[in-house]
């Protein structure tokens, strides 16, 4: 790819001064050299070779306007929210919350660019999710706190499916369009066995001129040449363990370093009007228990024997949760839109039940939240897809042999969207 051809030029150039690591970044280059020259050749060639593998989870630049825009509102004092959207490994499995790649993320952004007083930190990475619920929540976890500087992780999580896809779009379009003009970087991790959404995702990535950073692509290299084992990585077969997050944190601290060599600044970014794949669930609403009724694209009527409070699960504890013993009958809303999404909590148990959704009067899906990839985890199923905005009179009913079952609802969403 020609962005890591200029990449490896410009790291030709910094080497000495990323061999300095241990001093300030505003230290002249001559300074860093003479403290390159108290290391061993073994220790030189060592540092070499990890600047390589950060190299390599490279990918583009991207267009540099934004990113640059947020650098400078954190130099000159201003408040600012960093913030990491993704799955577990976003989340920290594998590390704790202070050594997760995230907030390792955080901590160099905020030492190299801040006092750290001005900044705030958030981290909406939930186990187990994809961007299909990523995109749905993504107003409520990260836009409600005016995010300036948003990283998006799913590519483990994430499948190759056209839904997928459509989500990864909606939730990077739905970012670039808020008003405060928040910078993008994607992402990518793999598990042990290869697997990564990452090839779409770079195709979002490359079309809307987004910062790309892949581990994925980087760990490929190092475990085909055998200089590195999934073992040195990970504890499992897709979470990075303590230094696995640490290296992640320092392939994305190796974007802003080498940023920082680039001798021109992109033009002013322009947002393309129309998603790589359509964006059709971009600016999605997310009703939940305590929701008011106060967007006009849904509106609870009756949450009939779903009225009990849902025990939740993490990320998502404001839900209806079915009642046996209630005398209510469908869960009722009425919903204009492009399409319908029933957050669930699903398990792989027999206690779990089954609903039945109706749009209009006709039965549209039955969901079965006895799922066997479930373990208490927030599922977004999705109900219907139109090519044009409609209002829908939406009702969920208890299932014929669910009725002594639990059922948890734990969000309803939408989106109004025309497709193509």
């Amino acid at each position: 790819m020609k962005a890591k051809k200029i990449l490896t030029a410009i790291l030709a150039a910094a080497f000495v001064f990323t061999c300095g690591c241990t001093r300030s970044d505003t230290e002249t280059a001559e300074t860093s050299a003479d403290t390159s020259e108290t290391l061993t050749d073994e220790e030189i060639a060592a540092l070499d070779e990890h600047q390589t593998i950060l190299n390599n989870s490279f990918v583009q630049f991207g267009n540099t306007y934004r990113i640059e825009k947020k650098l400078q509102q954190m130099m000159a004092g201003e408040e600012t929210t960093i913030a990491y959207i993704g799955g577990s490994i976003t989340y920290g499995i594998g590390a704790d919350s202070e050594t997760c790649y995230a907030k390792r993320s955080f901590d160099y952004l905020a030492e190299k660019y801040s006092n750290g007083d001005n900044l705030k930190y958030i981290n909406a990475g939930i186990s187990g999710t994809p961007s299909i619920l990523g995109n749905l929540r993504i107003k409520r976890d990260v836009l409600d706190s005016n995010a300036d500087i948003v990283f998006i992780e799913f590519a483990v999580n994430d499948g190759n499916e056209k839904l997928y896809q459509e989500s990864y779009d909606s939730m990077v379009h739905t970012i670039l369009e808020q008003e405060n003009e928040p910078a993008v970087i994607l992402l990518f991790n793999r598990t042990k066995e290869g697997h990564s959404a990452q090839d779409y995702m770079k195709q979002i990535g490359e079309y809307y001129e987004l910062p790309m950073v892949s581990s994925a692509d980087a760990l490929t290299v190092e475990l085909d040449a055998g200089r590195m084992t999934w073992d040195d990585y990970s504890n499992d077969s897709s979470h990075p363990n303590a230094e696995g997050h640490k290296l992640v944190a320092e392939m994305l601290d190796n974007y802003f370093k080498t940023l920082k060599f680039r001798s021109f600044v992109d033009p002013e970014y322009k947002l393309k009007p129309i998603g790589k794949f359509n964006a059709p669930y971009k600016n999605a609403v997310l009703a939940e228990a305590d929701y008011d009724n106060s967007d006009e694209h849904i509106q609870i009527t009756d949450v009939g024997a779903f009225d009990k409070a849902a025990q939740g699960t993490y990320g998502f504890t404001k839900g209806w949760a079915y009642d046996p013993d209630s005398e209510g009958g469908a869960f009722k809303a009425t919903v204009t839109g492009n399409s319908l999404f029933l957050i669930c909590k699903r398990n792989n148990s027999d206690s779990m039940g089954k609903i039945e959704v109706y749009i209009d009067g006709e039965r549209a899906k039955i969901i079965d939240t006895n799922d066997a990839d479930g373990w208490g985890d927030p599922y977004a199923y999705q109900v219907i897809k139109w090519q044009s905005v409609k209002t829908m009179e939406v009702e969920v009913r208890i299932a014929e042999g669910s009725e002594d079952k639990t059922v948890e609802i734990l969000g309803i969403a939408a989106s109004a969207n025309e497709t193509f």
